[in-house]
């Protein structure tokens, strides 16, 4: 069924692109994936530069930094105004000291900083990292950091310099963010591939009928050929028949019954006698021409008969020719015919170049096939010469057979004989 279903191309290119379709899908949701996070990411840094630059930028005094009640103003109300989803934000000294925080409680207290966070307090840019329920200073607060994470980036004070700005967001807003990218990437990435890969099915749906079409065609043409060449093939045999062989026949008999006659001089007899041989010689070849023209019966039960009528000539040749057919009782006419015609040209040419002493024509059958072998010891050819298809005119023959499904081989070598070897549905 498997082996069924891979025949076809459709099928077969359904499966590959199945295949791929997958394979890309594994690669690109990966590399999606963190594309995405690195998205969802860069919107809250995004959202945590405004803060600085709206937010804190104006607000940087001496009076905020030393902690002082008065200088916080309404920080936390206009960083829920602002962030949205800002859980809670920190303003960090270089050495530590928390300068600002929404948790209060933490004002004024010293931490060690990160990393990540003296890394950018030293040198720019923003950073973030998932907050560690287990470090000091999440350990202090009274805000839990559970599936929280920090976004922290470098401002400046006229009269402190370096300060780090954090800032806390939920881990889930920013997964929520991600699988939005995610499912516009997924739709406008594989849809597409899905549509094409569909579209070049029905195209190759579409082709494939046209060449099953035209290989319908062909075949239909080359049967009407056949058909024709076998219909001619039977007239030319039947008109020889009638006519010459049966005009030679009569003189055969008219010469050799002159040549019996008494009353004829004996060097006329001899002449005559010499005459009615070749007349009966030339009448055997004749009608051994008309076998090979078309045999008298290419049914199953008939093949053994035109097989040996074809390897008669062989016998004036001095080839000892040998036919053996087994298991062909309920073959198909068509394959018959098939094995007769290959069959006719493995035997002429053997006959006319091979040089051989024997010539074995052997046909058995299986459930499934019809197996033809013409097999002699004559001289043999190489079968790389650039001739050597056209010299022993099994061109058309092996096109013929591949045409109906079957194999055509021929093997051989300089001195060692030749075997043409066919194999076709007995169906």
């Amino acid at each position: 069924m498997l082996r069924t279903i891979l025949r076809t191309p459709v099928a077969t290119f359904l499966i590959v692109a199945g295949v791929v379709l997958a394979s890309m899908t594994v690669v690109t949701n990966r590399a999606a994936e963190h594309a995405a996070q690195d998205l969802g990411i860069s919107a809250r840094i995004d959202t945590t530069r405004l803060l600085t630059r709206s937010l804190l930028e104006p607000r940087l005094r001496d009076r905020l930094v030393e902690g002082r009640p008065q200088a916080i103003d309404n920080i936390d109300q206009r960083a829920l105004e602002i962030g949205g989803d800002v859980v809670r934000i920190n303003l960090w000294r270089a050495d530590g000291t928390l300068v600002y925080s929404t948790d209060l409680a933490l004002v004024g207290q010293k931490f060690e900083l990160t990393p990540g966070e003296q890394r950018v307090l030293e040198r720019g840019g923003t950073g973030y990292e998932t907050a560690d329920p287990d470090s000091p200073r999440n350990r202090a607060s009274a805000t839990s950091v559970d599936g929280l994470v920090e976004i922290y980036t470098r401002v400046r004070s006229k009269e402190n310099g370096r300060l780090l700005f954090e800032a806390y967001y939920r881990l889930d807003d920013i997964t929520s963010r991600r699988e939005q990218i995610l499912s516009v990437f997924r739709f406008n990435t594989l849809a597409p591939l899905v549509a094409m890969t569909l579209f070049a099915a029905v195209m190759l749906q579409l082709l494939t009928r046209q060449v099953r079409r035209a290989s319908r065609e062909r075949e239909r043409l080359l049967r009407t050929a056949i058909e024709a060449s076998d219909a001619e093939r039977r007239r030319i045999a039947r008109d020889l028949h009638d006519g010459v062989v049966q005009d030679i026949a009569g003189t055969a008999f008219t010469v050799s019954g002159l040549a019996r006659d008494p009353a004829v001089p004996e060097a006329s007899r001899t002449l005559l006698e010499s005459a009615s041989d070749s007349l009966r010689d030339g009448l055997k070849s004749l009608r051994s021409l008309l076998a090979e023209i078309h045999p008298p019966d290419l049914r199953a039960a008939g093949l053994r008969a035109a097989l040996e009528d074809l390897t008669a000539p062989a016998a004036s040749a001095g080839i000892a020719a040998s036919v053996s057919v087994d298991g062909v009782e309920d073959a198909a006419d068509a394959s018959v015919a098939l094995v007769w015609r290959v069959a006719q040209e493995a035997v002429r040419n053997a006959t006319r170049h091979s040089g051989a002493s024997t010539l074995a024509v052997t046909v058995r059958a299986t459930a499934e096939q019809i197996v033809l072998e013409v097999v002699d010891d004559g001289v043999g050819f190489d079968p790389s010469g650039d001739r050597a298809s056209d010299r022993f005119g099994l061109r058309g023959m092996r096109s013929l057979v591949a045409d109906v499904g079957g194999e055509l081989e021929v093997t051989s070598a300089v001195g060692e004989g030749t075997k043409v070897r066919m194999v076709v549905s007995r169906r």
